[in-house]
């Protein structure tokens, strides 16, 4: 058995939008504030502003902007799936070189030595 791991889950569907351009969406469940919601088409529409009403009950706002893309009231909204953090762990460039301590003191004497010379 297969999971598929870019599976958006679903968080409802557009209620109104506000004065303040935030999309309200009654809901079951609680999500992270700040997360990345999406419409089918996996385009972002924005993120979790902030979560109101009764536990029982919850409405998500959602934060809206410019370089999202629009959304409308009766459209479905999902949680965009979790990106992995991080970069390379293995491979090139991991290792950071060591500075022998005593070879960058000499060297500092030396160059200071050379200018009070010239």
């Amino acid at each position: 058995m297969t999971k598929n791991k870019n599976k958006q889950k679903k968080i409802g569907i557009i209620s109104h939008e506000t004065s303040t351009k935030k999309l309200i969406v009654p809901t079951k469940n609680t999500y992270r504030l700040g997360s990345i919601v999406t419409n089918h088409k996996q385009e972002a529409i924005g993120r979790i502003n902030d979560i109101i009403g009764s536990t029982k009950k919850p409405y998500i706002s959602i934060k809206t902007n410019n370089k999202y893309k629009k959304a409308k009231v009766g459209e479905t909204v999902y949680l965009a799936p979790k990106q992995k953090k991080g970069g390379c762990k293995h491979g090139r460039n991991t290792k950071k070189k060591k500075k022998n301590r005593k070879t960058t003191q000499n060297n500092k004497k030396t160059k200071n030595k050379i200018k009070t010379q010239e």
